[in-house]
Protein backbone atom coordinates (compact mmCIF):
# COMPACT_ATOMS: atom_id res chain seq x y z
CA UNK A 1 0.00 0.00 0.00
CA UNK A 2 3.12 2.54 0.77
CA UNK A 3 4.32 2.10 -2.67
CA UNK A 4 0.55 2.42 -4.02
CA UNK A 5 0.74 6.06 -1.86
CA UNK A 6 3.79 6.98 -2.94
CA UNK A 7 2.88 6.68 -6.83
CA UNK A 8 -0.31 8.80 -5.88
CA UNK A 9 1.86 11.47 -4.24
CA UNK A 10 4.53 11.94 -6.58
CA UNK A 11 2.18 12.43 -9.78
CA UNK A 12 0.09 14.56 -7.78
CA UNK A 13 3.18 17.14 -6.53
CA UNK A 14 4.28 16.73 -9.82
CA UNK A 15 1.10 17.92 -11.15
CA UNK A 16 0.71 20.49 -8.77
CA UNK A 17 4.05 21.81 -8.77
CA UNK A 18 3.97 22.29 -13.19
CA UNK A 19 4.52 25.17 -14.93
CA UNK A 20 1.43 24.38 -16.76
CA UNK A 21 -0.44 24.13 -13.79
CA UNK A 22 0.37 27.09 -12.17
CA UNK A 23 -0.25 29.07 -14.74
CA UNK A 24 -3.53 27.83 -15.62
CA UNK A 25 -4.43 28.07 -12.52
CA UNK A 26 -3.43 31.93 -12.34
CA UNK A 27 -4.96 32.85 -15.43
CA UNK A 28 -8.15 31.83 -14.66
CA UNK A 29 -8.17 33.02 -11.41
CA UNK A 30 -7.69 35.97 -12.32
CA UNK A 31 -10.45 36.16 -14.75
CA UNK A 32 -12.79 35.30 -12.29
CA UNK A 33 -11.39 38.34 -10.38
CA UNK A 34 -11.76 40.88 -12.98
CA UNK A 35 -15.18 39.55 -13.89
CA UNK A 36 -16.12 40.22 -10.37
CA UNK A 37 -14.91 44.03 -10.90
CA UNK A 38 -15.94 44.22 -14.10
CA UNK A 39 -17.70 47.77 -13.28
CA UNK A 40 -14.50 49.27 -11.76
CA UNK A 41 -12.22 47.91 -14.11
CA UNK A 42 -14.02 49.49 -16.83
CA UNK A 43 -14.33 52.71 -14.33
CA UNK A 44 -10.66 52.88 -14.57
CA UNK A 45 -10.25 52.89 -17.47
CA UNK A 46 -13.50 54.98 -18.93
CA UNK A 47 -11.91 57.77 -16.19
CA UNK A 48 -14.11 57.04 -13.09
CA UNK A 49 -17.86 56.95 -12.91
CA UNK A 50 -19.93 59.08 -15.72
CA UNK A 51 -21.02 62.42 -15.59
CA UNK A 52 -24.29 63.49 -16.73
CA UNK A 53 -25.52 67.17 -17.18
CA UNK A 54 -29.47 67.89 -17.27
CA UNK A 55 -30.36 70.82 -18.78
CA UNK A 56 -34.04 72.09 -17.50
CA UNK A 57 -35.65 75.58 -16.93
CA UNK A 58 -37.54 73.52 -14.37
CA UNK A 59 -35.90 72.77 -10.96
CA UNK A 60 -38.42 70.93 -9.19
CA UNK A 61 -38.19 68.64 -12.95
CA UNK A 62 -34.27 68.29 -12.48
CA UNK A 63 -34.90 67.17 -8.99
CA UNK A 64 -37.52 64.83 -10.25
CA UNK A 65 -35.06 63.05 -12.98
CA UNK A 66 -31.99 63.25 -10.44
CA UNK A 67 -34.10 61.31 -7.51
CA UNK A 68 -34.80 58.68 -10.37
CA UNK A 69 -31.16 58.26 -11.23
CA UNK A 70 -30.40 55.06 -10.15
CA UNK A 71 -33.31 54.21 -13.40
CA UNK A 72 -30.98 56.14 -15.99
CA UNK A 73 -27.24 55.25 -15.05
CA UNK A 74 -25.06 53.04 -13.06
CA UNK A 75 -24.85 53.46 -8.86
CA UNK A 76 -22.13 56.31 -8.55
CA UNK A 77 -23.18 58.31 -11.50
CA UNK A 78 -22.74 61.80 -10.76
CA UNK A 79 -25.09 64.45 -12.31
CA UNK A 80 -25.32 68.21 -12.51
CA UNK A 81 -27.75 71.35 -13.38
CA UNK A 82 -26.40 72.55 -16.40
CA UNK A 83 -27.22 75.53 -19.23
CA UNK A 84 -27.61 73.86 -23.01
CA UNK A 85 -24.83 75.32 -24.18
CA UNK A 86 -22.29 74.33 -21.95
CA UNK A 87 -24.01 71.32 -21.84
CA UNK A 88 -23.00 70.80 -25.33
CA UNK A 89 -19.50 72.16 -24.91
CA UNK A 90 -18.71 69.39 -21.99
CA UNK A 91 -19.98 66.94 -24.13
CA UNK A 92 -17.98 67.93 -27.16
CA UNK A 93 -14.90 68.22 -24.57
CA UNK A 94 -15.42 64.91 -22.65
CA UNK A 95 -16.42 66.58 -19.54
CA UNK A 96 -19.45 65.37 -19.92
CA UNK A 97 -20.32 61.70 -20.78
CA UNK A 98 -24.30 62.46 -21.42
CA UNK A 99 -26.54 65.46 -21.69
CA UNK A 100 -30.37 65.18 -20.99
CA UNK A 101 -32.55 68.13 -22.40
CA UNK A 102 -35.52 68.35 -20.88
CA UNK A 103 -37.70 70.88 -22.59
CA UNK A 104 -41.97 71.97 -22.54
CA UNK A 105 -43.98 72.37 -25.33
CA UNK A 106 -47.14 73.47 -24.12
CA UNK A 107 -48.26 70.50 -21.71
CA UNK A 108 -45.80 68.12 -23.47
CA UNK A 109 -42.40 67.48 -22.19
CA UNK A 110 -39.41 66.51 -24.33
CA UNK A 111 -36.59 64.91 -24.05
CA UNK A 112 -32.89 64.42 -25.91
CA UNK A 113 -30.02 62.83 -24.80
CA UNK A 114 -26.61 64.23 -26.26
CA UNK A 115 -23.81 62.17 -26.21
CA UNK A 116 -20.70 61.78 -28.81
CA UNK A 117 -21.41 58.38 -28.80
CA UNK A 118 -24.72 56.71 -30.81
CA UNK A 119 -27.13 56.44 -27.36
CA UNK A 120 -29.12 52.62 -27.59
CA UNK A 121 -32.51 52.48 -27.19
CA UNK A 122 -32.64 51.67 -23.64
CA UNK A 123 -31.56 54.86 -23.11
CA UNK A 124 -34.34 56.56 -24.36
CA UNK A 125 -36.74 54.26 -22.85
CA UNK A 126 -35.63 54.94 -19.57
CA UNK A 127 -35.58 58.47 -19.96
CA UNK A 128 -39.25 58.27 -21.53
CA UNK A 129 -39.75 56.29 -18.39
CA UNK A 130 -39.09 59.03 -16.34
CA UNK A 131 -40.19 61.94 -18.00
CA UNK A 132 -43.98 60.66 -18.90
CA UNK A 133 -45.50 60.21 -14.96
CA UNK A 134 -43.89 63.67 -14.76
CA UNK A 135 -46.12 64.80 -17.84
CA UNK A 136 -49.06 63.17 -16.46
CA UNK A 137 -48.78 65.09 -13.36
CA UNK A 138 -48.55 68.33 -15.13
CA UNK A 139 -50.99 67.81 -17.10
CA UNK A 140 -53.61 66.47 -14.17
CA UNK A 141 -52.85 69.63 -12.43
CA UNK A 142 -53.46 71.88 -14.81
CA UNK A 143 -56.75 70.33 -15.30
CA UNK A 144 -57.49 69.77 -11.36
CA UNK A 145 -57.83 66.48 -11.55
CA UNK A 146 -57.26 65.13 -7.63
CA UNK A 147 -54.24 63.30 -6.84
CA UNK A 148 -56.66 60.38 -5.75
CA UNK A 149 -58.19 60.28 -9.21
CA UNK A 150 -54.91 61.00 -11.36
CA UNK A 151 -53.85 57.59 -8.92
CA UNK A 152 -56.78 55.40 -10.41
CA UNK A 153 -55.34 56.83 -13.97
CA UNK A 154 -52.57 55.54 -13.73
CA UNK A 155 -53.18 52.06 -11.95
CA UNK A 156 -52.04 49.32 -14.13
CA UNK A 157 -54.03 46.28 -15.22
CA UNK A 158 -53.15 43.18 -13.05
CA UNK A 159 -52.09 40.32 -14.95
CA UNK A 160 -50.89 37.05 -13.91
CA UNK A 161 -49.61 33.32 -14.79
CA UNK A 162 -50.51 30.19 -13.44
CA UNK A 163 -48.21 27.11 -14.43
CA UNK A 164 -50.51 23.72 -13.35
CA UNK A 165 -47.96 21.21 -14.60
CA UNK A 166 -47.15 18.95 -10.92
CA UNK A 167 -43.76 20.19 -10.67
CA UNK A 168 -43.73 23.53 -12.14
CA UNK A 169 -42.28 26.63 -10.25
CA UNK A 170 -42.46 30.04 -11.44
CA UNK A 171 -39.31 31.77 -12.49
CA UNK A 172 -38.55 35.63 -13.02
CA UNK A 173 -36.26 36.60 -15.81
CA UNK A 174 -33.77 37.88 -13.88
CA UNK A 175 -33.80 34.39 -12.62
CA UNK A 176 -33.30 33.03 -16.00
CA UNK A 177 -30.84 35.07 -17.02
CA UNK A 178 -28.67 34.29 -13.94
CA UNK A 179 -29.27 30.75 -14.84
CA UNK A 180 -28.34 30.67 -18.08
CA UNK A 181 -24.65 32.28 -16.94
CA UNK A 182 -24.43 30.07 -14.55
CA UNK A 183 -24.77 27.69 -17.05
CA UNK A 184 -22.90 29.06 -19.67
CA UNK A 185 -19.69 29.70 -17.62
CA UNK A 186 -20.16 25.74 -15.93
CA UNK A 187 -20.17 24.23 -19.59
CA UNK A 188 -17.09 26.34 -20.90
CA UNK A 189 -15.35 25.48 -17.48
CA UNK A 190 -16.58 21.53 -17.50
CA UNK A 191 -15.52 21.23 -20.81
CA UNK A 192 -12.07 22.76 -20.89
CA UNK A 193 -11.30 21.03 -17.07
CA UNK A 194 -12.75 17.90 -18.99
CA UNK A 195 -10.48 17.77 -21.89
CA UNK A 196 -7.55 18.90 -20.34
CA UNK A 197 -6.92 16.23 -17.52
CA UNK A 198 -8.00 13.45 -19.75
CA UNK A 199 -5.79 14.25 -22.37
CA UNK A 200 -3.38 14.85 -19.49
CA UNK A 201 -3.30 11.66 -18.11
CA UNK A 202 -3.08 9.86 -21.90
CA UNK A 203 -0.19 11.22 -22.49
CA UNK A 204 1.68 10.58 -19.50
CA UNK A 205 0.45 7.13 -19.82
CA UNK A 206 1.80 7.34 -23.16
CA UNK A 207 5.03 8.70 -22.60
CA UNK A 208 5.66 6.41 -19.77
CA UNK A 209 5.05 3.60 -22.59
CA UNK A 210 7.69 5.09 -25.59
CA UNK A 211 9.96 6.18 -23.27
CA UNK A 212 10.63 2.99 -21.36
CA UNK A 213 10.19 4.26 -18.29
CA UNK A 214 7.12 1.82 -17.30
CA UNK A 215 10.03 -0.95 -17.70
CA UNK A 216 11.76 0.31 -14.52
CA UNK A 217 8.55 1.04 -12.47
CA UNK A 218 6.72 -2.19 -12.57
CA UNK A 219 9.83 -3.83 -11.35
CA UNK A 220 9.06 -2.18 -7.87
CA UNK A 221 4.94 -1.89 -8.21
CA UNK A 222 1.90 -3.81 -10.28
CA UNK A 223 0.64 -1.99 -13.55
CA UNK A 224 -3.19 -2.24 -11.57
CA UNK A 225 -1.51 -0.23 -8.47
CA UNK A 226 0.64 2.06 -10.76
CA UNK A 227 -2.35 2.86 -13.12
CA UNK A 228 -5.17 3.60 -10.29
CA UNK A 229 -2.89 5.51 -8.36
CA UNK A 230 -1.90 8.36 -11.53
CA UNK A 231 -5.83 7.65 -12.32
CA UNK A 232 -6.93 9.10 -8.10
CA UNK A 233 -3.62 11.29 -8.87
CA UNK A 234 -5.05 13.24 -11.85
CA UNK A 235 -8.59 13.26 -10.38
CA UNK A 236 -7.23 14.80 -7.35
CA UNK A 237 -5.35 17.34 -9.10
CA UNK A 238 -8.62 18.06 -10.77
CA UNK A 239 -10.38 18.55 -8.18
CA UNK A 240 -8.06 21.21 -6.28
CA UNK A 241 -7.80 23.28 -8.99
CA UNK A 242 -11.62 23.74 -9.01
CA UNK A 243 -11.31 24.40 -5.34
CA UNK A 244 -9.10 27.05 -5.53
CA UNK A 245 -11.45 28.24 -8.35
CA UNK A 246 -14.21 28.01 -6.19
CA UNK A 247 -12.66 29.79 -3.39
CA UNK A 248 -11.47 32.37 -5.58
CA UNK A 249 -15.01 32.99 -6.70
CA UNK A 250 -16.64 32.98 -3.40
CA UNK A 251 -14.08 35.58 -1.88
CA UNK A 252 -14.31 37.73 -5.27
CA UNK A 253 -18.15 38.16 -5.07
CA UNK A 254 -18.18 39.30 -1.35
CA UNK A 255 -15.59 41.37 -1.79
CA UNK A 256 -16.90 43.13 -5.03
CA UNK A 257 -20.26 45.11 -5.62
CA UNK A 258 -21.90 41.67 -7.36
CA UNK A 259 -23.83 41.52 -4.46
CA UNK A 260 -25.22 44.94 -5.13
CA UNK A 261 -25.84 44.21 -8.99
CA UNK A 262 -27.59 40.55 -7.95
CA UNK A 263 -29.77 43.35 -5.67
CA UNK A 264 -30.88 45.87 -8.31
CA UNK A 265 -31.92 42.88 -10.56
CA UNK A 266 -33.63 41.07 -7.73
CA UNK A 267 -31.67 37.52 -8.72
CA UNK A 268 -32.26 35.41 -5.64
CA UNK A 269 -31.46 31.72 -5.21
CA UNK A 270 -34.43 29.76 -6.01
CA UNK A 271 -34.98 26.24 -5.53
CA UNK A 272 -33.97 25.86 -9.11
CA UNK A 273 -31.15 27.52 -8.81
CA UNK A 274 -30.09 25.28 -5.83
CA UNK A 275 -30.67 22.47 -8.21
CA UNK A 276 -28.52 23.83 -11.04
CA UNK A 277 -25.70 24.02 -8.56
CA UNK A 278 -25.96 21.15 -6.93
CA UNK A 279 -26.78 18.82 -9.98
CA UNK A 280 -23.57 21.03 -11.91
CA UNK A 281 -21.55 19.79 -9.20
CA UNK A 282 -22.08 16.42 -9.56
CA UNK A 283 -22.17 16.14 -13.42
CA UNK A 284 -18.37 17.96 -12.82
CA UNK A 285 -17.26 15.14 -10.80
CA UNK A 286 -18.79 12.15 -13.01
CA UNK A 287 -17.25 13.71 -16.02
CA UNK A 288 -13.69 14.81 -14.82
CA UNK A 289 -13.19 11.06 -13.45
CA UNK A 290 -15.59 9.41 -16.74
CA UNK A 291 -13.13 11.17 -19.06
CA UNK A 292 -9.92 10.97 -17.15
CA UNK A 293 -10.39 6.74 -17.09
CA UNK A 294 -11.02 6.99 -21.06
CA UNK A 295 -8.38 9.13 -21.51
CA UNK A 296 -6.14 6.30 -19.59
CA UNK A 297 -7.42 3.70 -22.08
CA UNK A 298 -7.03 5.76 -24.90
CA UNK A 299 -2.90 6.47 -23.99
CA UNK A 300 -2.45 3.17 -22.38
CA UNK A 301 -3.66 1.62 -26.28
CA UNK A 302 -1.12 4.10 -28.48
CA UNK A 303 2.15 2.77 -28.99
CA UNK A 304 3.65 5.69 -29.76
CA UNK A 305 3.20 9.46 -29.08
CA UNK A 306 2.57 9.87 -32.77
CA UNK A 307 -0.62 7.76 -32.63
CA UNK A 308 -2.30 10.06 -29.51
CA UNK A 309 -4.30 12.27 -31.66
CA UNK A 310 -6.12 9.32 -33.44
CA UNK A 311 -6.09 7.73 -30.13
CA UNK A 312 -7.81 10.53 -28.88
CA UNK A 313 -10.38 11.18 -31.50
CA UNK A 314 -12.99 9.03 -29.97
CA UNK A 315 -12.82 10.99 -26.78
CA UNK A 316 -12.80 14.49 -28.32
CA UNK A 317 -15.83 14.00 -30.84
CA UNK A 318 -18.00 12.72 -27.81
CA UNK A 319 -16.97 15.47 -25.95
CA UNK A 320 -17.56 17.86 -28.46
CA UNK A 321 -20.77 16.37 -28.98
CA UNK A 322 -22.28 17.06 -25.54
CA UNK A 323 -20.67 20.33 -25.57
CA UNK A 324 -22.67 21.32 -28.76
CA UNK A 325 -25.57 19.78 -27.87
CA UNK A 326 -25.39 21.91 -24.15
CA UNK A 327 -24.16 25.40 -25.46
CA UNK A 328 -27.14 25.12 -28.56
CA UNK A 329 -29.80 24.05 -26.15
CA UNK A 330 -29.59 26.76 -23.65
CA UNK A 331 -32.84 28.43 -24.65
CA UNK A 332 -34.50 25.39 -25.12
CA UNK A 333 -33.21 22.66 -22.71
CA UNK A 334 -36.27 20.08 -22.32
CA UNK A 335 -36.42 19.28 -26.19
CA UNK A 336 -36.79 15.51 -26.86
CA UNK A 337 -32.73 15.49 -27.92
CA UNK A 338 -31.58 16.88 -24.48
CA UNK A 339 -34.02 14.37 -22.71
CA UNK A 340 -32.81 11.12 -24.55
CA UNK A 341 -28.82 12.04 -24.04
CA UNK A 342 -29.14 13.42 -20.26
CA UNK A 343 -29.17 9.59 -19.77
CA UNK A 344 -26.38 9.26 -22.08
CA UNK A 345 -22.92 8.54 -20.49
CA UNK A 346 -20.26 10.56 -21.21
CA UNK A 347 -22.35 13.12 -22.61
CA UNK A 348 -24.77 13.03 -19.99
CA UNK A 349 -22.84 15.15 -17.59
CA UNK A 350 -23.12 18.60 -19.92
CA UNK A 351 -26.70 17.64 -20.66
CA UNK A 352 -27.85 16.84 -17.35
CA UNK A 353 -26.45 19.98 -15.98
CA UNK A 354 -28.02 21.81 -18.86
CA UNK A 355 -31.39 20.15 -18.06
CA UNK A 356 -30.98 21.19 -14.25
CA UNK A 357 -31.90 24.86 -14.87
CA UNK A 358 -35.59 24.32 -15.75
CA UNK A 359 -38.05 22.75 -12.89
CA UNK A 360 -38.94 20.28 -14.74
CA UNK A 361 -36.23 18.04 -14.20
CA UNK A 362 -37.39 14.93 -11.67
CA UNK A 363 -35.44 13.63 -9.15
CA UNK A 364 -35.91 9.87 -10.69
CA UNK A 365 -34.32 11.47 -13.83
CA UNK A 366 -31.48 12.65 -11.77
CA UNK A 367 -31.14 9.40 -10.00
CA UNK A 368 -31.00 7.03 -13.47
CA UNK A 369 -28.79 9.24 -15.14
CA UNK A 370 -26.12 9.27 -12.21
CA UNK A 371 -26.19 5.54 -11.56
CA UNK A 372 -26.07 4.61 -15.63
CA UNK A 373 -22.89 6.94 -15.89
CA UNK A 374 -21.78 5.35 -12.12
CA UNK A 375 -22.18 1.51 -13.87
CA UNK A 376 -20.39 3.03 -16.99
CA UNK A 377 -17.24 4.35 -14.84
CA UNK A 378 -17.15 0.97 -13.07
CA UNK A 379 -16.71 -0.37 -16.99
CA UNK A 380 -14.32 1.65 -17.77
CA UNK A 381 -12.16 1.42 -14.94
CA UNK A 382 -11.91 -2.84 -15.62
CA UNK A 383 -11.15 -1.44 -19.32
CA UNK A 384 -8.35 0.74 -18.13
CA UNK A 385 -6.87 -1.37 -15.80
CA UNK A 386 -6.92 -4.55 -17.69
CA UNK A 387 -5.60 -2.84 -21.11
CA UNK A 388 -3.02 -1.20 -19.03
CA UNK A 389 -2.19 -4.33 -17.53
CA UNK A 390 -2.40 -6.09 -20.93
CA UNK A 391 -0.48 -3.49 -22.99
CA UNK A 392 2.32 -2.11 -20.56
CA UNK A 393 5.21 -3.86 -21.97
CA UNK A 394 3.78 -3.88 -25.48
CA UNK A 395 5.33 -1.57 -28.39
CA UNK A 396 2.97 -3.26 -31.30
CA UNK A 397 2.41 -0.39 -33.53
CA UNK A 398 -1.28 0.48 -34.85
CA UNK A 399 -4.12 1.69 -32.44
CA UNK A 400 -6.66 -0.82 -33.64
CA UNK A 401 -4.58 -3.89 -32.82
CA UNK A 402 -3.87 -2.58 -29.27
CA UNK A 403 -7.75 -2.18 -28.57
CA UNK A 404 -8.27 -5.83 -30.43
CA UNK A 405 -5.49 -7.30 -28.17
CA UNK A 406 -7.07 -5.61 -24.66
CA UNK A 407 -10.28 -6.85 -25.44
CA UNK A 408 -8.73 -10.60 -27.09
CA UNK A 409 -6.87 -11.59 -24.03
CA UNK A 410 -8.77 -12.72 -20.48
Amino acid sequence: MSKFWATFSLTYMNKIKSRAFIIMTVIIALLIIGGANANKIIDMFSGGPDKIGIVTDNQQVYQMVKSQSEKLEDKGTKFTHISEQQALKDVKKDKLDKAYIISFKGQQIEGKIVSKDSVSNESEQKLESILTPIQTQAIAKSVDLSPKNLQALQQKSKVTSQAIGKNAQQLSEQDKVANIIILYAGIMLMFFIILNYANQVAMEVATEKTSRVIEMVITSISPVKHIIAKILAIIAVAFTQILIFAIVGVISIYLSDLKDVFKKFNVKITDVTMQLLIVGVICLVIGIISYTILGTILGSLATRIEDMNQALMPMTIVSFIAFYIAIFSLNTPETTLTKITSFIPLISPFVLFLRASTPELQLWEIIVSVILSLIVMVLLLWIAVRSYRDSVLTFEKGFFKGLKRAFKKS
